[in-house]
C-alpha cells in the first residue's frame, strides 16, 4: 500500500477520535462513569485539523508521485464523506447546530452519490467538479469553525455564546453551505438528467 492510500485511511481513526473525544460522555452506554479526559473538546478539534490536512495532502501526493490508484478513488471520497457526516452529527448532539441542516446537507450527499452509482452502472463517471469543490471547502470551514467556538468556550473559558446561535453562523456560514451544497448537486443533475430517464 503507498504512502497516498496509508495517508486516506489514516482519516478514518481521526473521524474516530473527533467524534469520541467531543463528547462530554463519549460512550454513556458502556463507560457511564468515566471522567472526560482533560481539554478533550482540544483534543477532537486538532484531530480534525488533521483530518483536514490529509484529505488535502493524500491527492496532491498520488498526483505528484504518479501514485493514483482505484483503492484511493474509491476510499478518498468515502472517508472524506464519513468524516463530514460524523462531524455534522457531533455538531447536533451537542446543540452546535440545527438538525435540520445537517439532515439537509447528508441527503445531498446520499442523493449525488446514488446518481454517481448509477452512472457507474451505465459506463459513465461523474467527475469531481468545482461546485463540489467549493463545497467541500465551505463545509469543511464551517465545521472548522463551529468546533473551534465550541472548544474557546468548553476548555479555554472564554466567553461566547452558545455554537449555533452566535450570530454569523445563522447569517453566513449556514447559508453559505446550503448554498454551496444544493447548487453543485443542482450542477450534477443538470447535467446528468439522461441518465435518469427511462
Amino acid at each position: 500500500m503507498n504512502l497516498p492510500n496509508k495517508i486516506t485511511l489514516f482519516r478514518l481513526p481521526l473521524t474516530a477520535i473527533f467524534f469520541i473525544f467531543f463528547f462530554d460522555k463519549p460512550l454513556p452506554q458502556f463507560f457511564p462513569n468515566l471522567p472526560p479526559a482533560p481539554c478533550h473538546h482540544t483534543i477532537a478539534f486538532f484531530c480534525f485539523l488533521l483530518a483536514c490536512v490529509s484529505d488535502w495532502s493524500d491527492g496532491y501526493l498520488a498526483r505528484r508521485r504518479n501514485q493514483i490508484t482505484a483503492f484511493g478513488k474509491f476510499w478518498d471520497p468515502i472517508a472524506d464523506k464519513i468524516l463530514v457526516a460524523a462531524a455534522w452529527i457531533t455538531l447536533v448532539a451537542n446543540d452546535a447546530m440545527p438538525a435540520w441542516i445537517a439532515v439537509v446537507l447528508l441527503a445531498r450527499d446520499f442523493t449525488v452519490s446514488g446518481l454517481r452509482m448509477l452512472a457507474a452502472e451505465q459506463g459513465t463517471t461523474l467527475a469531481a467538479e468545482t461546485g463540489g469543490k467549493i463545497k467541500t471547502i465551505v463545509q469543511l470551514l464551517t465545521i472548522g469553525i463551529l468546533s473551534a467556538h465550541y472548544t474557546l468556550k468548553k476548555d479555554w473559558g472564554w466567553e461566547l455564546p452558545q455554537p449555533g446561535l452566535a450570530g454569523y453562523e445563522v447569517w453566513v456560514l449556514y447559508p453559505l453551505c446550503l448554498l454551496t451544497s444544493l447548487g453543485s448537486a443542482w450542477g450534477y443533475f443538470h447535467k446528468n438528467w439522461s441518465l435518469l430517464r427511462p
